[in-house]
C-alpha cells in the first residue's frame, strides 16, 4: 500500500463491505466521513455496491484503442466503400482487441486495489475498522507522548491487508466446500479411491491453509483493539485524574468560603441557651423551684 494512498471502507447496511485504495462507484447518494486518511462512505436509503470495476468510458480512457478504431471506420467508409471495408474491419477487430486489453487491465487494477468480502468476513472487518476508527479519534492524546504523529500509515495498512486475508479465506472456504461437494458425489468402490484420496490431500492442504489464515486474521484483529484498548484507558485515566483535582479544587474553594465564615460568627442560639439557662437557674433559686421539685420528687 502506498503511503500516500487513502483507504475507503463501505459497509453498504445488509453486511456486505467494500475496502478499496480507489474511491469506488455506488449507486445512490452516499454520505461519507474521513478521519486522517481513512474514509467511511456510508451509503443512504437503497444505494448499493457496484461490483463490477467501471464501464467503457474508462476502458476508453485507459487504452485509447477505441478512439483510434473508430476514427479508422469512419474515415475509411468516407474515401470509398470497397477499400473501406477491410480496413474498417481491422478498425473494428482493433476497437474489439483494445476493448478486451482495456477491460482486462481495469480488471487488474480493480481485483488489486479493491477487497469486497462477504457477511461473514465483513463483519471480522467491521470491528477492527471500529477499533481503527477508535485510535484515529484518540490519537491528538497520544501524538506527544509516543511521538508518532500519526498513525495513518500502519492502520490504514493493517486494515488493507486484514481485508485481503478475509477476502483469502472467503476464497479458501468455498474451495473446502467444494472439496467436500466433490468427495460426497463420488461412487463407492475402489475404482474412486485414488481420487477420493486426491481429494482428502486437497482438503487437508486447505484447511491447513484456512487455519494459517485464521491465526493471521486474529493476530492482526488483535493488534487493532490492544491499540484502541490502550488509547482508550489512557484518555478515561486522564479524566478520571482531571476530575479528581477538579473536584478537589471545587472543595478548596468552598472550604476556603465557608469554614472561616463560620467559625469566626458568634453563635446566637448558644448565647440565648446560655443566658436562658442561668436566669432560669437564679429564678428556681429564689422561688424555691428547685426545693420543692427535689420534695416533690
Amino acid at each position: 500500500m502506498a503511503a500516500d494512498d487513502l483507504l475507503f471502507v463501505v459497509l453498504d447496511g445488509a453486511g456486505g463491505c467494500l475496502v478499496a485504495l480507489d474511491e469506488p462507484p455506488l449507486a445512490g447518494p452516499v454520505s461519507r466521513t474521513g478521519r486522517d486518511g481513512v474514509i467511511h462512505l456510508v451509503p443512504a436509503g437503497r444505494a448499493v455496491l457496484r461490483p463490477d470495476p467501471p464501464g467503457n468510458n474508462g476502458l476508453r480512457l485507459l487504452t485509447g484503442a477505441g478512439t483510434v478504431a473508430g476514427a479508422t471506420v469512419a474515415l475509411s467508409a468516407l474515401l470509398t466503400p470497397v477499400v473501406g471495408a477491410p480496413i474498417g474491419a481491422a478498425g473494428l477487430a482493433l476497437c474489439g482487441a483494445g476493448y478486451r486489453n482495456g477491460r482486462s487491465a481495469l480488471g487488474r487494477r480493480w481485483h488489486d486495489r479493491h477487497r469486497a468480502l462477504r457477511p461473514a468476513e465483513a463483519e471480522v472487518f467491521a470491528g477492527a475498522f471500529s477499533a481503527a476508527q477508535t485510535v484515529l479519534m484518540l490519537w491528538p492524546r497520544l501524538r506527544d507522548l509516543v511521538q508518532v504523529a500519526t498513525p495513518r500509515r500502519e492502520l490504514a495498512g493493517s486494515l488493507w491487508t486484514l481485508a485481503g486475508l478475509l477476502h483469502d479465506r472467503a476464497g479458501l472456504s468455498e474451495q473446502l466446500a467444494s472439496l467436500d461437494r466433490a468427495a460426497a458425489r463420488l461412487p463407492s468402490g475402489p475404482a474412486a479411491a485414488p481420487l477420493r484420496e486426491g481429494l482428502a490431500q486437497r482438503r487437508a492442504l486447505v484447511r491447513a491453509s484456512l487455519d494459517d489464515l485464521a491465526g493471521a486474521v486474529e493476530a492482526r484483529v488483535a493488534a487493532l483493539e490492544t491499540l484502541a484498548g490502550e488509547c482508550v484507558d489512557l484518555v478515561r485515566d486522564e479524566r478520571a485524574v482531571l476530575a479528581a483535582l477538579a473536584a478537589i479544587a471545587r472543595a478548596d474553594r468552598s472550604l476556603g468560603r465557608v469554614v472561616p465564615a463560620s467559625v469566626a460568627a458568634p453563635d446566637e442560639t448558644g448565647e440565648l441557651a446560655a443566658q436562658t439557662r442561668a436566669i432560669v437557674a437564679a429564678y428556681r433559686e429564689l422561688t424555691g423551684l428547685t426545693r420543692q421539685a427535689t420534695a416533690g420528687g
